[in-house]
């Protein structure tokens, strides 16, 4: 029993077209170097993939900004105290068997 053959699945987003090397030794009438027309078009593409990736971003509303921040402020706090209390300990223990002031 054959299966039937499925269509190729096409790419959701079509791929950039590339371009071709160019050489970095060659000065143009602009005086920019091959070298910093790379430079340029990969600042160029940064910019664009960021911003793209940007958009794709789920924002939190602000209540939901705030809380998190209350729990992060609320956590830190914790563990500092925790911290603090365990330092607190420790010293006092060294000088028990240190016998220091």
């Amino acid at each position: 029993m054959k299966l039937p053959r499925r269509a190729p699945v096409e790419p959701v987003r079509p791929a950039r077209p590339v371009r071709p090397a160019r050489s970095s030794r060659t000065v143009s009438s602009t005086g920019i170097t091959g070298f910093g027309r790379t430079v340029a078009a990969g600042i160029r593409e940064f910019v664009y993939d960021t911003r793209s990736e940007l958009r794709k971003v789920v924002w939190p509303t602000r209540e939901q900004a705030l809380n998190l921040t209350g729990l992060v402020i609320a956590a830190s706090v914790a563990v500092g105290a925790f911290i603090g209390v365990v330092d607190l300990i420790v010293q006092k223990l060294f000088q028990l068997i240190l016998g220091g002031a």
